[in-house]
């Protein structure tokens, strides 16, 4: 496998809610991590995250079946240390982002691996040089 790519939860609800480009975009990425191809890797809190918007969304009674979507897909999930929370604080700090956002990109840093989404949100720090994006937006 020649690259990793960290799974923010933005592609995961674009792929949930079909909406297009991000779907397809998407859909693409996912095929070539079950080729093998690349890794995908999405922290625990950004799985948190596509819970909490799922079941808001739809509600509760639903968020079953979009589990059962999620856990089939090619992704680890990462958990979270006492040292990855800190680094995600640090973050939130500096840039103001979403929290959960935070943790992607914390992910990303200790993986030395793109964040893979379409949230706007990860185009300061990525202007300022310190993170690296692989944008699915449109």
């Amino acid at each position: 496998m020649s690259e990793t790519l960290i799974v923010d939860s933005w592609p995961v609800l674009e792929w949930f809610r079909q909406r297009e480009p991000a779907r397809k975009r998407f859909a693409e990425i996912l095929d070539k991590a079950d080729r093998g191809e690349i890794a995908l890797r999405m922290s625990r809190i950004n799985r948190g995250e596509v819970w909490y918007q799922v079941a808001r969304r739809w509600g509760l009674e639903i968020y079953p079946i979009y589990q059962r979507r999620l856990d089939t897909l090619p992704i680890e999930f990462v958990s979270v240390d006492d040292a990855f929370v800190d680094h995600a604080a640090e973050w939130k700090a500096r840039f103001s982002i979403a929290y959960a956002d935070c943790f992607a990109a914390a992910l990303a840093i200790r993986n030395h691996a793109p964040v893979l989404t379409g949230d706007p949100d990860f185009l300061k720090p990525q202007a300022a040089g310190i993170l690296s994006i692989h944008w699915l937006g449109a």
